[in-house]
C-alpha cells in the first residue's frame, strides 16, 4: 500500500523511545531541533510516492501483496526494478542534500531476500520464508524500515569473540525467540524508522558463530537505547529556526544504538549462527550498497553544483572562465560516478532466488568513483563562494536592529539576489563545507580500501596479461 507521510508522523508520535542527544534524556523526540529534520527527510519518501511526477521511481508493484509499494520496500525480481531504486537514490539526494535514511533498510532487505534464499537451499532452515513474510508485513503497512550494520568493533587487531561485546551478539536462544546483546553505531535515523533490520558486519568463522545474527526490531523496542552524535555545532544552528541550519533537512542523524538484552521472537530472525553465509550476506550488501551510494552521491553533488552556479551570480563571477571550469569539472567527477553506478545496474546478474544484484566491479568502482568527485566538488564550492561560507554572521545578527543594517549593506553581493538570499546560500554552502557528509561519503558502504579488495579479486587482471601474451605469442 502507499500511505502518507501524516500517517507516518501518527505512528511515531505514538513510540516511547529511550533517546539521548549531549547527555541529556529526550522525551519529545518529533519536535527536538535535531530530530525533526531526520523526520522530514523520511516524510519527503512519503510525500513524492503521492506525487503523479515521481510515482514512475517512487513506486512500485509488490510481488507480494499485489499492490502499489514504495520503492524503498520493493525486492528487485526485475532488472528495471534495480535501476530505478537507483535513479530514485538521485532524486531523493538531489530533493533532500541529506540522507533519506531508507536506502540502508533497502539494501538488507534484498541482500537478505538472496542469502536466505541460498541459506535455506544448504541448510534446510527456513528463513527465507519468514524473511518474505516480515516483507509482506513491512509493504502491507508501508513501514519505513532503517538498517544497522555496524558494530564498534573495539579492538581492530582482535576477533570478535576475543573481546566483550564488541560486535552484537545472540546470549540466549529460547522457545519462543533469542536474546542479543550489542551496539550498532552510525546507524542513520534509526530512531525514527519504523522498523530496523540488523545484519553482520564482517564474515565470520566458527568461533564467532554467536555474532552471525540478523532480525528485525520495532523502534522504540524495550531495552534498546538510542544516544544521537554529538555535533554541537549542527546543534547550535538549529537553536536558530529557518535558513541558518543551512539545509532545512538538517546534517546526517545517526546514532548509537545499544541493544540491552533485548528479545527477538522467532518470526522475526533470519540468521542465527549460520556464520557460513554472514560472508555472503555482507557481500551482497556491499555490492547493493554501493551501487546505490553513487545514485546519492550524484545527487548530492546536483545540489552542489546548483549551489555554485547561483553563488556564481549572487556573487558577481558567473562569467569568469575558472569558475565555470570548476562548476564543469564538479559535473564530470558526479557524472562519471553515476554512469558506472548505472552500468552496474544495466549488467546486473540474477541470483537463484530471483532478485537482481548489481555487477560486483562496476558497484565497488563507482563508490571508488564517488568519493573523490563528491570531496572535488565541495572543494569547488567552497573555492567558488570564498571564505566567507565559513566566516559569515548569522541570521540573529542580520535580524538584530543594532547592526542589522550594517549586516545588510555589507553582506550584499550582486544586484540580482538581497542580502537575506545571499546568507542563506552561503549558509548552505557552511553545510557542505563544514558539515560531516564528506566523513559519510568516505565510510558509506565501507571504507575507502574496502572495494578495492573486490576489484583486485572481480577485475580478472590475470586474464588480461594472458590476453597480451596470446597477441604477442609469448
Amino acid at each position: 500500500m502507499i500511505s502518507t507521510k501524516e500517517s507516518y508522523l501518527d505512528r511515531l508520535s505514538k513510540k516511547r523511545v529511550d533517546l539521548y542527544i549531549n547527555g541529556e534524556r529526550i522525551e519529545n523526540f518529533m519536535e527536538h531541533y535535531n530530530i525533526k529534520p531526520i523526520i522530514d527527510s523520511i516524510g519527503l519518501t512519503y510525500e513524492l510516492a503521492n506525487k503523479d511526477e515521481y510515482k514512475d521511481l517512487a513506486v512500485a508493484q509488490s510481488q507480494f501483496i499485489n499492490e502499489p509499494i514504495n520503492r524503498f520496500l520493493h525486492i528487485y525480481t526485475e532488472k528495471e526494478d534495480l535501476i530505478k531504486r537507483f535513479k530514485l537514490a538521485r532524486l531523493m539526494s538531489s530533493r533532500l542534500s541529506t540522507c533519506n535514511y531508507r536506502c540502508v533498510g533497502c539494501d538488507i532487505l534484498n541482500s537478505l531476500y538472496a542469502t536466505t534464499y541460498d541459506m535455506d537451499e544448504s541448510l534446510s532452515t527456513n528463513y527465507h520464508e519468514r524473511l518474505k513474510n516480515y516483507i509482506k508485513y513491512v509493504q502491507s503497512n508501508d513501514l519505513s524500515v532503517s538498517g544497522a550494520l555496524t558494530d564498534v568493533k573495539g579492538d581492530r587487531s582482535k576477533k570478535p569473540h576475543q573481546q566483550d561485546d564488541m560486535y552484537l551478539k545472540l546470549v540466549d536462544k529460547r522457545d519462543d525467540g533469542i536474546v542479543v546483546r550489542g551496539a550498532k553505531i552510525c546507524q542513520s535515523g534509526a530512531l525514527v524508522a519504523d522498523e530496523t533490520v540488523v545484519m553482520p558486519t564482517i564474515a565470520l568463522k566458527e568461533e564467532d558463530k554467536v555474532y552471525a545474527i540478523s532480525f528485525a526490531i520495532e523502534s522504540g523496542n524495550e531495552n534498546v537505547i538510542y544516544v544521537l552524535q554529538n555535533n554541537p555545532y549542527e546543534a547550535k544552528k538549529r537553536e536558530t529556526p529557518d535558513w541558518e541550519s543551512g539545509n532545512p533537512y538538517g546534517d546526517r542523524g545517526t546514532f548509537l544504538v545499544i541493544f540491552n538484552d533485548v528479545f527477538v521472537p522467532w518470526d522475526r530472525v533470519f540468521m542465527c549462527e549460520e556464520y557460513q553465509f554472514a560472508g555472503l550476506l555482507v557481500s551482497n550488501f556491499s555490492n547493493i550498497h554501493r551501487y546505490v551510494g553513487s545514485g546519492c552521491k550524484a545527487g548530492f553533488a546536483d545540489t552542489i553544483i546548483g549551489a555554485s552556479k547561483l553563488m556564481s551570480e549572487y556573487n558577481g563571477t558567473a562569467n569568469a572562465s575558472h569558475i565555470i571550469d570548476k562548476i564543469i569539472n564538479t559535473v564530470k567527477g558526479s557524472e562519471a560516478c553515476y554512469a558506472c553506478g548505472l552500468a552496474a545496474g544495466y549488467e546486473s546478474v540474477q541470483t537463484k532466488s530471483g532478485v537482481w544484484l548489481p555487477n560486483a566491479l562496476y558497484a565497488n568502482i563507482s563508490k571508488t568513483l564517488g568519493l573523490p568527485a563528491l570531496n572535488n566538488a565541495i572543494v569547488n564550492l567552497a573555492d567558488i563562494t570564498g571564505g566567507v561560507c565559513i566566516t559569515a554572521p548569522s541570521k540573529r545578527d542580520l535580524e538584530n536592529p543594532e547592526i542589522g543594517h550594517y549586516i545588510e549593506h555589507y553582506l550584499k553581493g550582486s544586484d540580482v539576489a538581497t542580502t537575506q538570499d545571499r546568507m542563506k546560500l552561503i549558509k548552505f554552502v557552511e553545510y557542505w563545507v563544514s558539515g560531516p557528509h564528506l566523513g559519510g561519503a568516505v565510510h558509506g558502504g565501507g571504507s575507502p580500501s574496502t572495494p578495492d579488495i573486490f576489484i583486485k579479486r572481480l577485475a580478472n587482471i590475470d586474464e588480461k596479461k594472458n590476453l597480451v601474451k596470446e597477441l604477442l605469442g609469448i
